[in-house]
Order: structure tokens, then sequence, then C-alpha cells
């Protein structure tokens, strides 16, 4: 039998909270708690199916508790019901990586819907744990989730780069690979859930727009292309919400890791940051140990290399994409940081294939 736990502090609160959920959902057992003290104790003691908790107003004390909670029982899922302004409440939430809330007042019936469907989603998150290939993609959407609650673009882009990495590494069977990449992007666009309808509208959009491109599908990059600007449309409303509750360096850092193919200009980043130029430049050197110049070129090379092993498109194409006005010039500067030039660097790695597969 499931068991939920009901944490409130109030006692005609709690005897109802758990009332309505023990008539509707019969196989079930509900746990009351009156404290944080008695919730943590009886998570401790045993598993449990559901953690609900009323939560009147959110104070630091109650996201220490939601944080204590996720720590003890990762696999148990979380309902918050709460009162008060719904954006405020939202946003902790998120920030708190908590996907489900109901607001006060509700309906019996959405409190025993929303404790039914999380309770399931659990299981099948457990279920398709126990399945390779969908335990690995639900491991790195995890990730993608940690990392957008923390907003950091870039390493949202270097895990999905990484799990396409691994995807595409054996290319024998490709309707499975088509079929795991729009479960992925699914799972992306689900990420975006906390940002209002109008997100998702964009985000379904381009779900639908890659689920019928079976050529895109097929080929790393363009999916590549697909997912990043998925991610790119929840950064976009980060930067125009509340939710956007970062230092100023990593939103800094973002805008420069989004724009990085435009060639932005030391001027353009000061301009955003509010900084006169030469102030930027020292206070970049600080935060991040390297000019200026140097981590967009960085950024630039490894672009390049993914274009280069990815796509059949010319260096020459490759040059103007990345926003250089010469060829001979994004030569140079890839072969200064790599080694070789790009086409040696593209002839290499196909070579190194071409062996493997012998």
């Amino acid at each position: 039998m499931r068991q939920i736990l009901v944490l409130s502090d109030n006692a005609l609160e709690r005897q109802i909270t758990g009332e309505i959920l023990s008539t509707g959902l019969p196989e079930v057992t509900v746990v009351r708690a009156s404290t944080e003290a008695q919730a943590l104790e009886s998570l401790k003691g045993g598993h449990m199916d559901l953690f609900v908790s009323d939560i009147p107003q959110f104070n630091l004390a109650k996201c220490n508790l939601i944080s204590a909670v996720q720590r003890m029982a990762p696999e148990t899922p979380i309902l918050v019901i709460s009162a008060g302004d719904q954006e405020q409440i939202s946003r902790h939430i998120w920030r708190l990586g908590i996907r489900d809330y109901l607001m006060k007042p509700c309906r019996p019936a959405w409190l025993v819907a929303a404790a039914n469907a999380l309770m399931r989603k659990s299981e099948e998150r457990h279920q398709a744990s126990a399945q390779p290939d969908r335990g690995v993609r639900q491991q790195y959407l995890n990730r993608l989730m940690e990392q957008l609650r923390s907003f950091q673009y870039k390493k949202c882009i270097q895990t999905t780069r990484e799990y396409l990495d691994l995807l595409y590494r054996d290319g024998d069977n490709g309707e499975a690979i088509r079929n795991e990449v729009v479960d992925f992007a699914a799972g992306v666009a689900d990420l975006g859930a906390p940002f209002g309808q109008a997100v998702q509208w964009k985000l379904q959009g381009c779900l639908e727009h890659f689920r019928i491109r079976y050529d895109r599908q097929k080929r790393k990059y363009d999916t590549f292309l697909t997912l990043e600007k998925m991610l790119d449309i929840m950064f976009d409303a980060m930067e125009e919400s509340k939710f956007y509750e970062v230092d100023g360096g990593q939103k800094i850092l973002n805008y420069i890791d989004r724009n990085i193919r435009k060639g932005i200009s030391l001027d353009e980043v000061a301009e955003y940051a509010n900084m006169s130029s030469c102030y930027f430049s020292k206070h970049f050197k600080r935060m991040t140990g390297q000019n200026y110049i140097a981590y967009v070129t960085d950024g630039k090379i490894e672009l390049a290399k993914q274009m280069l092993l990815d796509t059949d498109m010319p260096v020459i194409n490759i040059s103007y994409e990345l926003s250089y006005g010469e060829t001979n010039y994004f030569s140079k500067a890839f072969k200064r940081k790599v080694g070789v030039t790009p086409t040696e660097f593209r002839e290499q790695h196909r070579k190194a294939d071409a062996r493997k597969e012998q």
C-alpha cells in the first residue's frame, strides 16, 4: 500500500487534507506530521510515495525544510499547498526544483488528482530507470533541470552535446535514434513548464516541427540546433522575468555564451553589464581568469570543432557562421588553439573513425 506524508502545523488543515487523500485514494495510507522534525523522522524511517507540505508562506526555514526533504528522500515526489501571491510562490517552487503545487483554496478533487498523478509519475520514473536508454535520458534531463535552475547556460549546452554524443555514437539504428531524440526534446520542452503558457507554446511549436522533420533528427548537429533553440526560449523567459535571480557575473557569461556566434564585441557586453569598456575588461579578467578575446575565441573554436565533426559544412561556411571576416584568419586562430588547421582536424578524425569501423 502506498503511503503519503502530510505536514501542516495547523491541526484542522492537517486533518482535512488527510481525510481528502484517504477518501479519494482508497489504497493509500496517510501519515500526518505536525512539525518539521516529525516529517523528517517519518521520511527517514521508511519509504514515502508522496510528501504533501502545507506552506502558508515561504521563508528561509520553509525553503530549508524542502531542501532537507530532497536530500533525505530524493525519490519522493513533493506537492506543496500554499496561499498568497502566485508569482512569488512559483518562483520559490521553481528554484527549489519542485514542479507541482496547489494554490489555496483548492477543490478536493484537484488535491486527489495531483497526488495520484505525482505518485504515478514517480512509479514511471522508477520503471524507466531500470531500462538503460530511458534511464540515461532521464539522468541527462535531470542535469539540465538543475543547470536551468542555477542559470548556467554554458553547462546546459555542454550537457546537451554530451547526451547527443552518447546517443549518436552508434549510428547503426537510425530509427531508434530518431525516437530517442524526439523523446529527449519532449523532455526538454517539459522543463519549460514553470515559465508560463506563452513559453510552453513556443517550446511545443519547436517540438512539433522537430517531430515531423525526419531529416533533422538524422543529423546530429541539426538536432543540437533544435535543442539549443529550446534552451534559448527558456533563457529568454528568465531574462524577462523575476525567475532570473542570478549574480551579475553569471548573467554576463550567459549573455556572452548565447551570442558567441555573432561575434559579440567587448563594447556590446560592457554596455549590457552597464560598465565602461575599460572597467569591464578588468572585471572580466578578475571574474574568469581570461581576457575577453581569449574567452570568446575559445568558445568559437569549440563550436567550430562541433561543426567540423558533425557536419559536412565547408570550412569557409563555418568561418562565416562564427562571424570570422576572413577564412584565413579563422584557420590561423584554430591552428593556434588546436595545433592543426580545421581541414586537418576534420580529416584526422574521419580517418580515426574509419579505422574503428574496420
